[in-house]
């Protein structure tokens, strides 16, 4: 057999792979990571075809094998009971556990959400980081936060905690389907940067946000939306937490589209709460625009250093530029906006572009100093106020022209000063023959 120094390793990268949509994502996210470690790709490799081949039995551990964890059967079947809950459908899977939407009995009865670590996942990291989550949710008290309800562990040991059911759509899918407008939309995303500032004051960075993790249910018919999934939040001082809540050196966390340029480098390991800035730019950039800054299929096909290049460098257009180009999808964008093509650009043209554009800033000296300062301003901005966000200087741009253009700008530097010193050296004898 082909023997892993390090196990823990091995069964994070194959739950990393499992998340990847498509068999190349997998393939390039291989060669990423082993490098050239040849028997850690080999097992990956094997692991992720036994996986494809055994459908769902993995779900479903025979007790008879030894060392597997035991918990209930068919955990999928609606009336399985952990605890004082009893599970009615799986609302989906993550890289450490299952959620399921449950019902509690007793004390009271009430819809909740369940989340259970995956069989075979009780490696030490992954408890880790699966009681950090579970820490970090019960630190959290706002109402645009889910709240940890419970928490325990199944006869096999298990660990599972309940949180409160987010039974809504994600942010962006909830203004299209209502067909919020502009204001509407900005006031929304307003209690959403309450919500992110209220775990920066706990000294947790969400480091994921994105619209699946921002749910909107409606209450007394007003939509009041939450965030979620804190699993691969960071704490910004360790005893605010256990020290799993740390990843490693290197590793990259996330989902691409929104994530920052600190958070894409390997050779940053002080991400702060302004990577949240600027997901949350990213967010405010679609519920504007209907699309994200960087074509999505772009994104999905990049590989790890093109990635990083484009999340580093490119710079996006502004939203009411980048209205101009959905083409046949504009129509759409619009009418969920209650507008037409010509009043949406207008609409987002000025001080919405640089608010948004602030937020997105590569460079995070620039951007909001924090989540309350990004929603200070868009609330100047419903107020009519004159708003703190400015477009960026010429200067600024001619030096980020020249930080990008880098190599091109030297190599012309370098044959202007060759021609320079050339000339010299053909006219000084000239001159001197003139002078004699």
């Amino acid at each position: 057999r082909t023997m892993i120094a390090n196990p823990d390793r091995l069964i994070e990268l194959f739950f990393a792979a499992l998340e990847l949509p498509s068999e190349s994502d997998r393939a390039r996210f291989l060669t990423e990571v082993c490098a050239d470690d040849v028997r850690l790709r080999v097992r990956l490799e094997a692991l992720l075809r036994a996986h494809d081949a055994a459908g769902d039995f993995i779900l479903q551990p025979h007790p008879a094998v030894v060392g597997a964890p035991q918990c209930p059967a068919h955990l999928d079947d609606i009336g399985t009971r952990i605890g004082h809950y009893r599970l009615l459908r799986r609302l989906g899977n993550g890289g450490m556990g299952s959620v399921y939407e449950a019902e509690q009995t007793v004390p009271v009865c009430r819809q909740v959400a369940l989340k259970l670590i995956i069989p075979g996942m009780d490696t030490r990291e992954v408890l880790g980081r699966f009681e950090a989550e579970r820490q970090v949710l019960a630190l959290m008290d706002h109402p645009h936060i889910a709240r940890v309800l419970d928490a325990g562990a199944t006869d096999g040991g298990r660990p599972y905690f309940v949180m409160e059911l987010v039974d809504g759509p994600p942010v962006t899918e909830y203004c299209d389907q209502r067909r919020l407008g502009i204001r509407g939309r900005l006031k929304l995303f307003v209690h959403i940067c309450r919500a992110v500032q209220h775990a920066h004051q706990k000294g947790i960075i969400h480091r994921d946000i994105k619209p699946t993790n921002i749910l909107v249910v409606e209450q007394d018919d007003q939509p009041v939306p939450k965030v979620i999934d804190f699993g691969i939040a960071k704490a910004l001082h360790q005893q605010s937490t256990v020290h799993t809540m740390l990843t490693r050196p290197a590793q990259l966390v996330g989902t691409p589209m929104y994530m920052s340029p600190e958070q894409a480098d390997p050779a940053i390991s002080d991400v702060d709460t302004r990577t949240d800035v600027y997901s949350l730019g990213v967010v405010l950039y679609e519920l504007l625009a209907g699309t994200t800054p960087f074509d999505r299929d772009r994104i999905r096909r990049a590989n790890p250093d093109e990635l990083r290049r484009i999340i580093s460098d490119e710079d996006p257009n502004r939203p009411s530029v980048r209205v101009t180009q959905l083409g046949e999808n504009s129509s759409t964008t619009c009418a969920a906006r209650k507008c037409d093509p010509q009043q949406l650009r207008s609409l987002l043209r000025g001080e919405l572009d640089w608010i948004v554009m602030k937020a997105l800033e590569k460079d995070r000296t620039r951007r909001y100093e924090s989540v309350s300062a990004l929603a200070a301003d868009i609330e100047r901005y419903l107020a009519d106020e004159p708003v703190l966000a400015c477009p960026p200087s010429r200067t600024y741009l001619l030096r980020k022209s020249a930080r990008r253009h880098r190599t091109l700008l030297t190599t012309m530097l370098l044959v202007s000063a060759a021609l320079c010193i050339g000339a010299a050296g053909a006219i000084w004898p000239a001159c001197r023959a003139f002078a004699a």
